[in-house]
């Protein structure tokens, strides 16, 4: 059996330095195979294998484009390494944004809030949270993309097609400004890059939690 960390497209190219630090963890902490594209791998992955992610997408594209029975986030992962050096924020508060494609991943969203605590941030939680959100930055605002319907059928045509709601570029703006408008504080924690692109356009300062586990100066 393999396990293999597929790190995301978008994050890695975002988040470059935290996606490196975070794939040498990986790599040293479980011997784990970095790949690529989850959209090219799912062809290729065995029943036998356990897939390591760290985006929602990846792995719903996992769950029904190929053979992978076990699949872990990278934040459980984390969560139970008692040896990891965790940075220290010093009971800053900020917000938690739950996005719409984990929507159902308790175990998921309750890793992410342990992990907040353990770098001593107060987490701040929205009405709209956990099994609640509707939230996806704006990529719920327009249409679904070819590659969502083919790759995960079930999530997004089936189960959420309701849930794109396609509007202007200037609706999408207000709609995310008003959605940011509701929050408490300037500092938004997210896990996943559309809703970290949502919360910027919105306003605030939206935080990747890779961005926080691995900063710049560690």
């Amino acid at each position: 059996m393999s396990k293999i960390f597929l790190p995301s497209c978008y994050t890695k190219a975002k988040h470059v330095n935290a996606s490196n630090k975070l794939r040498e963890y990986l790599e040293n902490r479980e011997q784990i195979e970095t790949v690529g594209c989850c959209k090219v791998f799912c062809k290729e992955a065995k029943e036998e294998d356990t897939a390591v992610v760290i985006c929602s997408n990846c792995a719903a594209i996992l769950e029904e484009s190929s053979m992978i029975k076990n699949i872990e986030f990278v934040w459980e992962i984390i969560d139970k390494d008692i040896e990891f050096p965790f940075p220290d924020y010093h009971g800053e508060r900020m917000t938690i944004q739950d996005c719409w494609r984990s929507y159902e991943k308790r175990n998921v969203q309750d890793a992410i809030r342990s992990l907040m605590k353990k770098m001593n941030i107060e987490v701040v939680e929205l009405e709209k949270n956990y099994e609640r959100t509707k939230f996806c930055g704006a990529d719920l605002l327009k249409p679904c993309t070819e590659a969502e319907k083919k790759f995960a059928p079930q999530r997004y045509v089936v189960d959420g097609a309701s849930m794109y709601q396609p509007l202007s570029t200037l609706e999408q703006q207000e709609y995310l400004q008003n959605h940011c408008k509701a929050m408490e504080t300037d500092k938004v924690v997210c896990y996943c890059t559309s809703c970290f692109d949502g919360i910027n356009r919105g306003g605030k300062e939206a935080i990747h939690l890779i961005e926080l586990l691995f900063p710049e100066n560690s």
